[in-house]
């Protein structure tokens, strides 16, 4: 018998001060033969498989992640079921990037029968799929997990929302490949189907649809108008229109072009909006620098982030969403060449400061060409993320430092017993004002994210709301 069944304390206090390399062959070895459940809740040898599963991914020892999640899978199923969603987004994830979407069906089936318990995981599990393009994958869960999101009262409202634009963004498509086939589209039968998923399935609005995605579109005075009097009534109509020019240009599914859309209008719309801006389209397009470095850093900032993908889809997907703009005659040259700039100027600061694999978002280059890159430039761009698929870092073999929590409960004791003495020490006269000295420049949140390292994942993460449709 293994010591960690007879004697989990004495085997805990070896795997505590081994290195990581050993602390990954000892966990191995332990999940290779299968753990009484009670003994394996009692220990919480779940979080010591978080901790080093998110050493494995983080050092890009994809192999080995992808092994050893599956022996976890295989050798303890109920409490991998029970854990799942801190280990399925990785294989999900190196699926899309291989394009082997037909390998992801059982980490999906799972996220269906708990996507109330999995909704931190599920979110941007979510986004990776569409910004592949994974239509219908992300389709089927959307439906699957709508409902019982909706209806969870443990959840804060709005959480469904991604899952509802999905499925109307979807019924939009096939609608669309409808109307281009040459048939005629039952428009209160489409209502119908959309309406479970909160669309406001009325005569009005299904006729707006039915103009739109028939090509009777707004000119620029109208589009200008229309955005004094009631953007929220101009704003889908642009994104039904943007869908089907990347439909049409790039053969991009409308899933994933509204995901494009989302991540960028979600930057502009959360600013704090002058009068002005929202006063005309060509000021409230206008992107301002500092603005979106501050926004994008704190998507792709931590080191628990879950958001990281949405961050660089926003700073890539800025590019096609203004080419579109910019045709459309929503906004003028000038606006259009300044963001441009902007985003571009971000997007080489973040690239010169990240220090972790860039192949998980290659999904920005599935999108196609924008039109200020040349083609060369975008192709060398795409190897650059591709090639760092095969970069990676062997665990360390350092032990790992053991901390001395008697000596830091001293020191704690210590200063509050410092604080409290002076606290009723007499009071001292001020002391002499020093001479003011003006702070220096605060980094850009991008240029910041070179100080992160490689982490574990630690802790489950907090939860944070998605930002619907």
């Amino acid at each position: 018998m293994s010591l960690f069944l007879e004697d989990f304390d004495q085997w805990y206090e070896h795997y505590s001060e081994a290195s990581p390399q050993e602390q990954y062959q000892l966990l191995l070895e332990v999940i290779s033969k299968p753990i009484p459940l009670e003994l394996a809740e009692k220990e919480d040898i779940a979080s010591l498989l978080i901790d080093v599963q998110g050493l494995l991914e983080g050092n890009n020892l994809i192999e080995q992640a992808l092994a050893f999640t599956a022996t976890f899978q295989q050798q303890q199923p109920e409490l991998y079921q029970q854990e799942f969603y801190y280990f399925d987004n990785f294989p999900i994830r190196v699926a899309l990037f291989n394009q082997a979407v037909e390998s992801i069906d059982q980490a999906l089936a799972r996220y269906q029968q708990e996507p109330v318990k999995s909704i931190d995981s599920l979110l941007p599990m979510l986004d990776d799929l569409r910004f592949y393009g994974a239509r219908d994958q992300a389709v089927e869960i959307s439906r699957a997990v709508y409902v019982p999101v909706a209806t969870s009262r443990g959840l804060l409202g709005g959480s469904e929302d991604d899952f509802g634009a999905v499925v109307i963004t979807d019924l939009l498509e096939q609608a669309y490949q409808q109307i281009q086939q040459g048939h005629p589209v039952d428009w209160e039968a489409w209502g119908q189907e959309a309406k479970p998923f909160s669309f406001e399935n009325t005569p009005e609005l299904r006729q707006e649809i039915a103009q739109n995605i028939s090509g009777q579109v707004l000119g620029g005075p109208e589009i200008i108008t229309l955005f004094q009097q009631d953007p929220s009534v101009l704003f889908p109509q642009l994104l039904l229109r943007f869908n089907i020019q990347m439909a049409n240009q790039y053969q991009l599914s409308f899933v994933c072009s509204q995901s494009i859309w989302s991540a960028v209008m979600s930057f502009l719309e959360e600013r704090e909006l002058s009068d002005k801006q929202l006063s005309h389209p060509g000021h409230f397009f206008s992107i301002n620098a500092k603005e979106l470095d501050r926004y994008v850093g704190g998507l792709i900032g931590g080191f628990l982030s879950s958001y990281q993908s949405k961050g660089f889809a926003t700073l890539w997907g800025i590019p096609h969403v203004y080419d579109f703009l910019r045709a459309a005659g929503v906004i003028t040259d000038s606006v259009y060449e300044s963001a441009i700039q902007v985003s571009t100027d971000l997007q080489e600061m973040l690239l010169k400061h990240w220090q972790r694999p860039l192949w998980r978002y290659s999904f920005v280059h599935r999108w196609g060409k924008p039109a200020y890159q040349t083609e060369a430039d975008f192709e060398a761009e795409a190897k650059r993320f591709a090639d760092t698929f095969n970069d990676s870092e062997s665990l360390s073999t350092e032990p790992t430092e053991k901390p001395d929590w008697g000596a830091r409960f001293s020191d704690v004791v210590g200063k509050a017993v410092e604080k409290m003495a002076s606290d009723q020490a007499p009071a001292k006269s001020p002391a002499p004002v020093k001479n003011f000295k003006a702070p220096k420049p605060r980094k850009s949140r991008l240029q910041e994210i070179k100080a992160l390292g490689k982490k574990s994942k630690g802790a489950k993460k907090k939860k944070k709301k998605g930002k619907g449709f």
